[in-house]
């Protein structure tokens, strides 16, 4: 990860350097990578993305002691897709592959390994900008909606075969974008309202399900970008997800728990290039997660509780953006 903190060295000289030259005038241009871009009527809007993640974690039992140090590794192909049915009303569409490697080392002794691959649910959005910039006000406001249907089935991974990457049930997100733009730097607040829908994931040792709850999860968000050149900007933001607990019941031992999924705030930052300005767009970026403790509590057994601590991620990514008329 030692590319990383290079990157992000960049980011903070970029600006250090470049600040007193900000131009502050109003500007509501529609730049492809700008947190509030959208694309105006007609236009199909592109991103293909990779990314690599890596999370570790540590589990312990009811009486305190350590079980377990987990560690993941992702690798995650992403689509997205846009189409400007007006210059204010856009249609979305999110899907990609994902695969992922999963170690467990076990205290004091051994080690388990399971991996899982396949499409994710795709995802299909609308937003709607309900205040423009451009036509003199001082910021702009956008509404989103999004649902994602249950599309591929979820099954846990086990020694001998794979598991996937699909939730087991439906999701919809609605949320909101307050946004004001210069000539050289735009921020934007965010705010989402995920609702994750009963999910059931087929448990592949025994051929049982376990069922999760639904349940509505809150994130808050804040992102900008600084426009160096007519080629180079950076984005920079922070986000914080409020994760409600929820009950999950085990088919295969009939065992109800409460899981408490805590929160977790992301940091992330990007470099963006105009190979075609405002036309073709490649951006590098990191992102790193900090995750609150979670545990499961068993209100029948208690001695079953387990918790996880330390738990971090860090996600390295390429993106290419692209415009159509």
């Amino acid at each position: 990860m030692r590319w990383t903190k290079y990157l992000g060295a960049a980011s903070v000289i970029c600006l250090s350097t470049s600040a007193f030259a900000q131009d502050a005038t109003p500007d509501a241009a529609r730049i492809i990578s700008d947190p509030l871009y959208l694309p105006m009527q007609g236009q199909v809007y592109g991103a293909t993305s990779y990314d690599w993640g890596s999370t570790s974690l540590n589990t312990f039992n009811a009486a305190g002691a350590q079980t377990s140090t987990s560690h993941v590794t992702s690798n995650d192909i992403g689509q997205q897709f846009q189409y400007g049915i007006t210059d204010d009303f856009v249609l979305r569409l999110d899907w990609g592959y994902d695969t992922r490697a999963t170690s467990r080392h076990l205290d004091p002794t051994g080690l388990v390994t399971r991996s899982s691959s396949g499409w994710t649910d795709p995802d299909f959005g609308i937003t709607w900008r309900a205040v423009d910039q451009a036509a003199g006000g001082p910021f702009s406001f956008d509404l989103r909606a999004d649902y994602s249907p249950d599309a591929f089935p979820a099954r846990s991974a086990n020694a001998d075969e794979s598991g996937t990457v699909g939730r087991g049930g439906q999701e919809a997100d609605f949320g909101f974008t307050l946004g004001h733009e210069t000539r050289d730097f735009t921020i934007a607040g965010l705010f989402d309202a995920s609702w994750l829908d009963t999910r059931t994931v087929l448990n592949q040792n025994t051929g049982d399900n376990t069922l999760t709850d639904s349940q509505w999860n809150y994130r808050l968000g804040l992102t900008s970008q600084w426009r160096f050149s007519p080629v180079l900007s950076m984005n920079a933001g922070v986000g914080h997800t409020f994760s409600n607990s929820t009950q999950v019941f085990d088919d295969s031992n009939g065992l109800l728990h409460i899981a408490h999924g805590g929160d977790y705030t992301d940091l992330n930052v990007a470099l963006n290039y105009h190979f075609i300005p405002n036309t073709v767009v490649g951006s590098i970026g990191y992102e790193h997660n900090f995750y609150q403790n979670t545990s499961n509590t068993f209100p029948t057994a208690p001695a079953d509780n387990t918790f996880t601590r330390n738990r971090d991620e860090d996600v390295v990514g390429v993106t290419m953006r692209y415009v159509l008329n």
